[in-house]
């Protein structure tokens, strides 16, 4: 822990001085504990934090979901000047949203919001002088004054407005009102952030196209995810046999969604053709219909794991058919940096690059994704070229160092500062 250091200090006197930018006065809301950087938005906004820590003396404010991540606030403190971690207990969410129901408050907005991390977001704005605020997430744009004098970055990540809309065209009339209820009161917060903030970020220049069509924003800033990629891969002759496998979260809709398409959809026909091909889900809190998949012919779920590359190092192919996605995949990303050609829906293509296409198959239909995948499991020259492919492209486009030179140019645009 640095400790509470005055506002700038610890630069040397004189001629390094002047070569040196003065470091920086950063207060960042973040909607969770940005450690360990182990899944999609705790990995953006982990490398987003130490992206600001270089430039200067960092407050964080943040939740907690997960009790068990308490345990890793000290190692944020070795970055930060004070971080401050408040739960997010999930009775109290709920209750807040039967409250905003009454109101025109975006529903995820109200289930996180805590007003202990308002209070200490109000002392920490009158107490400090800051050049910079950081918001990473819509929900804790809530916790910005109307009256606030310093300018703001807010990392939007996705739009999340037109996920909910995904959500409710997908469930119907009925199963959808809550979701297109959603999806109206979250267009109008992101429109109040967009308004109110000197810079607008999300992950791709997708999202920022949707972003001004959604709320008229124009000039949203895309910067993307990066990936480590490992320095060495096993090459295709080597792997597992006829092992695919899809990495996520397993409690997230649209991964559950996926599974349940690939073990209904997909899986049999792949099967038809090759009897031996096993198909694997990695990835922590699997809910109980992705859990009973396991007892179909050829399916296994792992649930948490302590370390992906023993399955992403092992697997032939990645199959990714999500029917709702927003901006980069990370489960893309990984699984290319491990050599993995990669069969995906549109909806996750369209999130990459162009020259994806090298590494990246598309198909919409059950059957063509099948079909695709046998055809990859069959020829081990394909899968090396594909995957060859991908590791090119993760290290053309999703460079962790590239990325944060583009946060750092960013910053220096807002503040007015020649380029570090």
């Amino acid at each position: 822990m640095h400790g509470d250091r005055s506002q700038h200090g610890g630069e040397p006197a004189g001629c390094a001085e002047e070569l040196q930018p003065r470091r920086l006065s950063v207060l960042f809301l973040c909607h969770r504990l940005p450690f360990p950087p182990d899944k999609g938005d705790k990995i953006r906004s982990y490398h987003l934090l130490m992206s600001l820590a270089k430039q200067g003396d960092v407050d964080l404010v943040t939740h907690v979901d997960d009790p068990r991540d308490l345990r890793h606030v000290e190692v944020l403190r070795e970055s930060c000047r004070t971080v401050d971690v408040f739960p997010l207990h999930p009775v109290v969410g709920y209750v807040r949203v039967l409250g905003a129901l009454a109101t025109r408050a975006p529903l995820s907005v109200a289930y996180m919001t805590r007003r202990p991390a308002a209070r200490r977001v109000r002392e920490l704005l009158a107490g400090r002088s800051y050049d910079l605020v950081v918001g990473y997430s819509s929900q804790v744009a809530a916790y910005l004054p109307e009256d606030l004098d310093v300018p703001v970055v807010f990392d939007l990540v996705d739009v999340d407005s037109a996920k909910w809309a995904a959500y409710g065209d997908a469930r119907g009339v009925l199963r959808g009102f809550i979701p297109r209820l959603e999806e109206r009161r979250l267009g109008a917060f992101e429109k109040r952030i967009a308004a109110e903030c000197a810079r607008v970020v999300v992950a791709t220049q997708r999202e920022a196209s949707v972003l001004e069509q959604r709320v008229g924003r124009f000039g949203a800033v895309a910067i993307g995810n990066g990936v480590i990629a490992p320095a060495v891969v096993p090459d295709h002759g080597s792997r597992d046999a006829g092992l695919v496998v899809f990495v996520g979260m397993m409690d997230y809709p649209p991964n559950v969604d996926a599974v349940q398409r690939i073990a209904d959809g997909v899986w049999p026909r792949v099967r038809e053709s090759v009897p031996d091909a096993r198909f694997r889900i990695v990835g922590r809190a699997p809910t109980a219909n992705v859990r009973e998949l396991a007892a179909r012919p050829g399916i296994e779920v792992t649930g948490e794991v302590p370390d992906l590359s023993a399955h992403l190092g092992a697997a032939e192919v990645a199959l990714i058919p999500l029917r709702i996605a927003r901006g980069i995949q990370n489960k893309v990303l990984e699984a290319m940096a491990w050599g993995l050609p990669v069969v995906a829906s549109p909806s996750v293509s369209a999130c990459l690059h162009d020259d994806a296409a090298e590494a990246v198959s598309r198909h919409a239909e059950d059957a063509d994704l099948a079909d695709e995948v046998v055809r990859l499991l069959g020829d081990a020259a394909l899968r090396q070229s594909r995957g060859d492919a991908g590791r090119r492209f993760v290290a053309r486009h999703h460079d962790w160092e590239r990325i944060d030179g583009q946060w750092a140019e960013l910053i220096d645009g807002v503040l007015g500062r020649a380029a570090s």
